[in-house]
Order: structure tokens, then sequence, then C-alpha cells
């Protein structure tokens, strides 16, 4: 999964990569069609400081068939 989770970073860094702005990444479990705001909102209660003149890359885990409650894996995915 590590493996994974490093090549999935690279990727998404390579596909938008920064202009002047940070990016940053963050995972976490949660329901299919989660608001982009929600999940903002959500990581910031986790104590993750996610600033509006940033770019954040938000992964958001899902299972198949069944809404996961919110979870926030970043530290999991990104040691």
């Amino acid at each position: 999964m590590r493996d994974l989770n490093v090549r999935l970073r690279k990727l998404e860094t390579t596909i938008r990569p920064p202009q002047h702005r940070t990016v940053r990444h963050f995972a976490m479990e949660g329901p299919k069609d989660l608001p982009r705001d929600a999940a903002v909102a959500f990581l910031r209660e986790c104590g993750h400081e996610i600033r509006d003149n940033e770019d954040a890359i938000i992964r958001i885990m899902i299972a198949a068939g069944r809404d996961l409650p919110l979870k926030d894996i970043t530290a999991e995915c990104y040691r």
C-alpha cells in the first residue's frame, strides 16, 4: 500500500504542478459523493491547516457498496 501511495502522490504532483502555490496531499475515508467543502471542514477539525491560497489534493477512500464514516488517514498514507 505504501508503494501505491508514493506513486499516487508523485502522479498527482506531476498532473498539477505548483505554480507559485503550495500543493498538499491529504487522505481520508468517507462516504461517496462527499462535497469538497465538507472534506476540508473535517480535515481542519482533525488539526490540518488548509489555507485558501494553496491547492489541496484530497483523496477520499470509499468502500464499494457502502458508505464509510469519516476518518483521517493522512498520516498512514503519507509517511
